[in-house]
């Protein structure tokens, strides 16, 4: 009777064990998706920035946030707000490659496009941004 609690309780021990170190290589696997999903989306949106500054002139701060990334592999999209130095704003949703220099793309109503239209030009200073991670820097 003793001899089939022990294998009883050792195969419980060993089953625990094995869903402890299943549940941690789950845990770690999507650490590490989220990790990669967070290095590709500050990838994507470096050559945003770069490329709206070589669209526009007189941007101060670019704001990114939802970005998107369709799996498999294809297309990155995400929302901007741009600050100008004249203190005017705009926001979008953009799509971008990160092939593209320019970026006179977005999802913009004809005001919008008016607007954009009549910045169109370059940012050879450096501007604030703000990620889609909350963090903070200048380009």
């Amino acid at each position: 009777m003793k001899k089939i609690r022990k294998k009883r309780l050792l195969i419980g021990v060993i089953l625990a064990v094995i869903g402890g170190i299943m549940l941690f290589g789950l845990n770690h696997k999507a650490q590490l998706e989220k990790q990669a999903e967070l290095e590709r989306n500050r990838e994507y949106e470096v050559s945003l920035v770069n490329a709206l500054k070589n669209s526009y002139e007189g941007i101060e701060e670019i704001r990114i946030t939802d970005p998107n990334y369709t799996m498999p592999p294809g297309s990155w999209s995400c929302d901007v707000a741009l600050l100008f130095k004249d203190g005017q704003t705009i926001s979008y949703r953009i799509g971008h490659n990160l092939n593209d220099n320019f970026n006179y793309s977005g999802s913009v109503t004809n005001e919008q496009y008016d607007f954009l239209e009549a910045r169109k030009g370059n940012t050879d200073s450096t501007i604030k941004v703000v990620f889609s991670d909350e963090t903070r820097g200048n380009l």
